[in-house]
C-alpha cells in the first residue's frame, strides 16, 4: 500500500512543469533553501529536511523567517533533519513559551510570592502598566544558546557549515532587517519574536520583532545570494472561509495573513521546487501535535520527489556536526554589562559560578533562571566567547524599571472561608535589593500580612514580618474537655474565636541550592475565646482559653527541592523548627521557659503519570508550658498553616490535640490529564500530652484517616475537592480548596 502511495505521488510529481534550472542541473549550480514562518506549523520543515537528507541534496544557502529561522539555523549549524527532530521531541514547549521558571531557581521568598498571588500587575503613578508581551522569550533564548553552542565562535553567518541569514522587523520603523552576522541565538530569537507573544529583542540599538511582519518568505534575498535553484517550504496559513471565522482570534489571524498570503501569489511561482505541507488543521501553537506536523512536511516533500531526485547526489554527505561538550565548560571570567542599580556581585551571586573553573550549560541556565526569578530584569542575554584561557561568559542584563506591583488572589477553604487578597509591593525602597509588601485580605475573616525584606543573596538577608489572622469555628465540646478538663453541659459544640497577631525579625541565608537557614525573634499575641459559654475566666460575657503575648527566639532549617508545592512529583522537603519561649505577659515571674521542636520530612517520586509521596512529622514540647494554645492540633485540609494547626484527613479542623505528636502521610497521585490529578491519601498519627513517656507510643497509630480527591492546577492555584473518612469517626468529611493559600 505504501509503495502504491509513493508511486502515485511520484507520478503526480511528474506532471508538475519542470523549470529550466532543474532541466539543466549538473551539480555545479547553487541550491538555496527558504523556510517560511508559521509558528508550530514550522515543525513541518523538519520533515522536509529529513527527505532532503535522505536524497543527499547539498544545500548551499539557507534563508528563514520566524520558525523557519529557528529550524534553518539548526540545519545550517550542522544538525541533520533527524537530529533536529530529536531536539524538538524532548522540548517542553509549554515551558518554553510561558517562560516558566523552575521552582528550584527561586528563593524561599520568591516561591512564597509565586505560590500566593494569581495575578501580578506592574503600575506607576497609580496607572496599571500592561506588559509588552505574554513571555519575555528568555527560555527560547536559553534553548537556542545551548543547542547552537557548537558555533559560538562564528559571528559571520556565511561561515557556518551552511551559509545562513534570517529576517526580523524593526518595531520602531517597520523596516525589515537582514540578520547575517552577530550572535546566532540572539538573531534567531529576534526573527521568531512573535508580536505580543514574545518580547522584542534588542540588537544594535534596534528593537526587533518577528520577520514575518515584513517578509515571511525571503526568496528574493536568497536568490540575490547567487542561488540558481531554490527549494521553498511554505507553512503559512491560507484564507479561511466565512464558516471558519467564528471568533476574534480567527478573524485577527485572517487580517494578519492578508499581506503574506497575497505575497505568496507572487513568490510561489519564483520557487523552483515549491513544497506546501497540508497543515490546515493545525495552528501556530499546535506544538503538542508536533509529530503529526513533522510527518506532514515529510509527505509534502515526497510529493515533489520527482523534482527533488534531480538534485540528488549520492556521493554527497552532510558534514558531521561539530561536537562540543556542554557538560564540561572551562570559564575563565564573567563580564557583567547593563547593570546600574544591581551590583556586579549581586548578579554573579545569583549565577553561583566560580571562575576560573569548570561548569556546565545547565549551571549557566540555572543562573539565568535565578536572575529571572527575581523579576528585577526584563531580559538576560549572554554569550560564551572563546579565549585562549577558556571561555568568557559575557552577560548583558536589562534592568526592569518597574518598582511597584499590584497583586491579586482568591481563596476558599473550610476554615478561613472565602477571601480576596489585594497586595501592594514596592521594590528599591531604601536599598537596591529590598522590597516592601503588604497583603490586605478581605472576606469572611479580615486579615493582613506585611513584610520588609533585604535580599543579600548568599549572605545573611534581613526580614521583618507582621501578620494578623482571625477565624471562627464550631468545635465539639469533647475537644474543649480534652484541652481544659472542663466538659460544658447542655451543648454539643462551642464556637471559638481565634485571633493571632505575630511580629517577627529574622536573618536568613541560603547555604546551598534549596537549603535555607533562618534565625529570628518573635512576639506573638493570641486571643482565643468563646461567647457560647460563660464559665471559668469570664470577662465581658466571654470565656477565655488564651489571652496573652509570648516572646520567643527561633531557628529554622528548610530544604526544599520539590518541583511543585501542591502536587510534587519529585524532590525532598525538610522543615526543622525550634522555638524557645522566654516571656509571657500574663504569667510574668511565674513563667517557666519551654520550647517546641518539630521536624517534617517529605519525599516525592514519579513513575510515569503516577507519583508517590510520603511525609513524616514529629513535634514535641520540652519543659512545662502553662498553656496549651500552641499544642499540636490535628484535623481538616486546605487551609494555610496557622501556628501548630496541622492538616489531618478523616477529622474536621481542630479535632485532636496534644503537646507531642507523630504523624505520617502517604499519597498516590495519578495525573489523568495535564495538571489534573486524582489523589488517594492515607494518614496516621499518635498524639497526646507527654506521648513519649507512655509505653505504647510506638505500638500502633491511635488515629487514622483516608481521602480520595480530584485536583486541578489553575492560574488561581489548586482547585481541590476531597472526601475523607476515619475508622474512628462515624461521619466522613468533605474539604474544598480553591486558590493559593494565604
Amino acid at each position: 500500500m505504501i509503495t502504491l502511495v509513493l508511486m502515485g505521488q511520484f507520478c503526480l510529481s511528474q506532471t508538475t512543469p519542470v523549470k529550466d534550472s532543474l532541466l539543466h542541473y549538473d551539480g555545479s549550480q547553487k541550491i538555496g533553501l527558504v523556510l517560511s514562518g508559521g509558528g508550530a506549523k514550522g515543525l513541518a520543515h523538519i520533515g522536509t529536511l529529513k527527505v532532503i537528507d535522505s536524497l543527499g541534496i547539498k544545500i548551499d544557502y539557507i534563508a528563514g523567517t520566524s520558525m523557519g529561522a529557528i529550524v534553518g539555523s539548526l540545519y545550517a549549524s550542522g544538525y541533520t533533519g533527524q537530529q533536529i527532530d530529536s531536539i524538538f521531541k524532548v522540548t517542553n514547549f509549554n515551558n518554553i513559551i510561558s517562560d516558566e521558571i523552575p521552582r528550584s531557581a527561586k528563593t524561599f521568598y520568591e516561591r512564597r510570592e509565586n505560590e500566593r498571588y494569581a495575578v501580578t500587575l506592574p503600575f506607576e503613578d497609580f496607572k496599571i502598566k500592561l506588559p509588552n508581551s505574554l513571555s519575555k522569550g528568555q527560555n527560547v533564548y536559553n534553548l537556542l544558546s545551548q543547542v547552537l553552542s557548537h558555533v559560538n565562535d562564528v559571528n559571520d553567518f556565511t561561515k557556518l557549515p551552511i551559509p545562513f541569514f534570517c529576517l526580523a522587523t524593526d518595531i520602531e520603523t517597520g523596516q525589515e532587517v537582514v540578520l547575517d552576522s552577530g550572535y546566532l541565538p540572539r538573531a534567531v530569537n529576534a526573527s521568531g519574536a512573535l508580536p505580543s507573544l514574545f518580547a522584542p529583542v534588542q540588537i544594535d540599538n534596534r528593537m526587533l520583532i518577528d520577520g514575518g511582519v515584513t517578509d515571511n518568505y525571503p526568496i528574493e534575498k536568497l536568490r540575490a545570494k547567487g542561488m540558481d535553484i531554490i527549494i521553498g517550504v511554505d507553512v503559512q496559513d491560507d484564507f479561511k472561509s466565512l464558516d471558519e471565522l467564528t471568533d476574534a482570534f480567527s478573524i485577527l489571524t485572517q487580517i494578519n495573513n492578508f499581506r503574506t498570503i497575497n505575497d505568496m501569489k507572487l513568490k510561489a511561482p519564483k520557487t523552483d521546487i515549491y513544497i506546501q505541507p497540508n497543515i490546515k488543521n493545525f495552528t501556530v501553537i499546535s506544538f503538542d501535535q508536533g509529530t503529526a506536523i513533522v510527518e506532514k512536511g515529510r509527505v509534502a516533500a515526497l510529493a515533489q520527489i520527482g523534482l527533488l531526485n534531480q538534485l540528488s547526489n549520492a556521493a554527497y554527505q552532510k558534514p558531521k556536526l561539530k561536537t562540543v561538550s556542554n557538560d564540561r565548560l572551562y570559564l575563565s571570567n564573567i563580564n557583567i554589562n547593563g547593570n546600574e542599580r544591581y551590583t556586579r556581585s549581586y548578579v554573579i551571586g545569583k549565577f553561583k559560578l566560580t571562575t576560573p573553573g569548570f561548569t556546565t550549560y545547565e549551571n549557566i541556565k540555572n543562573g539565568v533562571n535565578n536572575l529571572q526569578a527575581t523579576n528585577n530584569f526584563t531580559k538576560i542575554n549572554y554569550e560564551l566567547i572563546p579565549h585562549e584561557e577558556g571561555l568568557e561568559l559575557d552577560v548583558t542584563v536589562e534592568e526592569s524599571t518597574v518598582r511597584n506591583y499590584l497583586r491579586l488572589s482568591l481563596h476558599y477553604d473550610e476554615l478561613l472561608r472565602s477571601a480576596a487578597l489585594v497586595n501592594l509591593t514596592r521594590k528599591n525602597v531604601l536599598f537596591n535589593n529590598d522590597v516592601v509588601s503588604a497583603d490586605f485580605i478581605l472576606g469572611d475573616n479580615l486579615r493582613y500580612v506585611a513584610d520588609y525584606y533585604i535580599d543579600k543573596g548568599n549572605y545573611w538577608s534581613i526580614g521583618l514580618h507582621s501578620e494578623f489572622t482571625q477565624f471562627e469555628k464550631d468545635i465539639p465540646t469533647s475537644f474543649i474537655n480534652s484541652v481544659t478538663g472542663t466538659l460544658p453541659v447542655g451543648v454539643n459544640s462551642v464556637e471559638i474565636n481565634y485571633y493571632d497577631w505575630t511580629q517577627q525579625f529574622y536573618l536568613q541565608t541560603r547555604l546551598d541550592k534549596g537549603f535555607n537557614v533562618i534565625a529570628g525573634a518573635e512576639l506573638k499575641s493570641l486571643d482565643i475565646f468563646t461567647n457560647t459559654l460563660v464559665t471559668g475566666s469570664v470577662t465581658d460575657n466571654r470565656t477565655d482559653f488564651e489571652n496573652s503575648t509570648t516572646g520567643s527566639i527561633y531557628g529554622k532549617a528548610l530544604y526544599d527541592t520539590y518541583d511543585n508545592n501542591f502536587f510534587p512529583s519529585s524532590g525532598w522537603k525538610v522543615d526543622a523548627d525550634f522555638h524557645l519561649y522566654l516571656y509571657n505577659d500574663v504569667l510574668q515571674e511565674d513563667f517557666s521557659e519551654y520550647s517546641i521542636a518539630q521536624l517534617q520530612v517529605g519525599y516525592a517520586r514519579a513513575f510515569g503519570k503516577f507519583s508517590l509521596r510520603a511525609e513524616g512529622h514529629v513535634g514535641i514540647s520540652i519543659g512545662n508550658p502553662e498553656t496549651s494554645s500552641l499544642d499540636f492540633v490535628l484535623g481538616g485540609y486546605g487551609a494555610r498553616r496557622i501556628n501548630n494547626l496541622i492538616p489531618f484527613y478523616g477529622y474536621d479542623f481542630i479535632s485532636l490535640s496534644g503537646n507531642t505528636m507523630m504523624r505520617s502521610l502517604f499519597e498516590l497521585d495519578y495525573e489523568i490529564f495535564r495538571k489534573n490529578h486524582v489523589v488517594l491519601s492515607a494518614n496516621f498519627a499518635n498524639l497526646d500530652d507527654d506521648l513519649f513517656e507512655q509505653d505504647d507510643w510506638y505500638s500502633k497509630a491511635r488515629y487514622s484517616g483516608f481521602a480520595v480527591g480530584y485536583g486541578v492546577e489553575t492560574f488561581l492555584g489548586p482547585l481541590e475537592l476531597k472526601y475523607s473518612f476515619s475508622p474512628q469517626q462515624d461521619d466522613g468529611e468533605f474539604f474544598v480548596r480553591l486558590g493559593f493559600n494565604f
